[in-house]
């Protein structure tokens, strides 16, 4: 019991405390992340939105009040993945991300370190406010927070140096991790210019309430240089800009149709697979509490025909159509199941 009992005092523990989500309203402004450089350093270091009665900023995510809050709105949401709960995956695969990513102690070491942790609030009371929706945002443009289960934190850039990509799955030299994947290739990964996002996500009891299209449009409005500089708006806090051309998500299926209902759109060409090897066999999928095929899973997401019936995209976005033949053979392949899509949105 000892080394259980270490880590919970650590933070690294499933955090489904829906309290933990109320803040002292002193901590989380001391949270705020003031820049030096800002162009208005002398502007309050977060946004407030008064006809909605909410706030926003960039968070220091090691404060353990705000690591507890996040932690806890992302492991109860993800508790509805679940299949045990109707969702897409396996329990034991939820709970390894509540445990080891978005722990208390996962949201303020991990990906965080990397990102802006911004968080929306509103206040409940003269003492407490409650955090409803909170968002990652790669710093550098350059930065993917997940490779697989093996990396975390890479620079696009130096992913062919920093990345093995033969090395063994286990013990056995001849199974190789990366023969259970099949996604595109490292110079085509991520797309220039975006910025990775990733723990987006709304609190349980505020869904509905139109709060994802609320933050997104405040990021834009109020954090986003290119589209600040052409509304010829001012900046109104002393906090960090993100300086890229958008956002660029790596997403689970069942996320794409609320992502594409929020403005992102669907990178083609892109998607990843699981691919089951005789060494490495893919967990069953269950639909309804049916066991279903992974031909079947496919087609519950649109593959392959979508790219069929489709309307060709906007070629001036970074899609990957070469790679769309090898996307649709993927999809067609009875060992292989849809992973990931990518999605994007842009900022002007």
């Amino acid at each position: 019991m000892q080394p259980a009992i270490a880590s919970a005092s650590q933070g690294q523990y499933i955090n489904l405390n829906a309290d933990d989500r109320f803040v002292p309203t002193e901590r989380l402004h001391a949270a705020y992340i003031h820049y030096p450089q800002s162009h208005n350093p002398s502007a309050p270091s977060f946004v407030r939105f008064e006809d909605e009665g909410l706030e926003l900023g960039i968070v220091a995510s090691e404060v353990p009040e705000i690591a507890r809050a996040v932690s806890s709105m992302l492991s109860r949401s993800l508790e509805d993945a679940k299949n045990s709960n109707g969702g897409h995956l396996p329990s034991e695969v939820v709970e390894r991300v509540q445990l080891e990513i978005i722990s208390p102690y996962g949201v303020a070491n991990l990906w965080g370190t990397y990102g802006h942790r911004f968080v929306l609030s509103r206040e409940v009371d003269a003492q407490r406010s409650e955090i409803v929706a909170t968002i990652l945002v790669a710093r550098r443009k350059g930065t993917i927070f997940f490779f697989t289960g093996r990396y975390n934190n890479l620079r696009h850039s130096t992913i062919d140096q920093d990345v093995d990509f033969l090395q063994p799955a286990s013990n056995d030299p001849e199974q190789r991790w990366f023969a259970q994947f099949a996604f595109p290739g490292p110079p085509d990964f991520k797309p220039g210019a975006y910025h990775h996002i990733a723990n987006f996500v709304v609190g349980k009891e505020q869904r509905g309430q139109g709060l994802s299209r609320f933050l997104l449009r405040a990021l834009v409005d109020k954090y986003a240089r290119d589209h600040i500089v052409s509304q010829g708006a001012g900046i109104e806090h002393s906090q960090f800009l993100l300086c890229g051309r958008g956002f660029w998500q790596i997403g689970d299926p069942p996320w794409l149709a609320r992502m594409q209902k929020l403005g992102f759109y669907l990178r083609w060409g892109a998607e990843s697979f699981f691919l089951e090897q005789d060494w490495a066999p893919l967990p069953r999928i269950f639909e309804a509490g049916q066991q279903v095929t992974n031909l079947a899973y496919n087609r519950s997401f649109g593959l392959p025909a979508r790219y069929s019936d489709a309307q060709p995209p906007d070629l001036s976005r970074p899609h990957l159509l070469a790679r769309i033949p090898e996307v649709i053979r993927l999809s067609q392949d009875p060992r292989a199941k849809l992973q990931y899509f990518q999605t994007m949105f842009e900022f002007v």
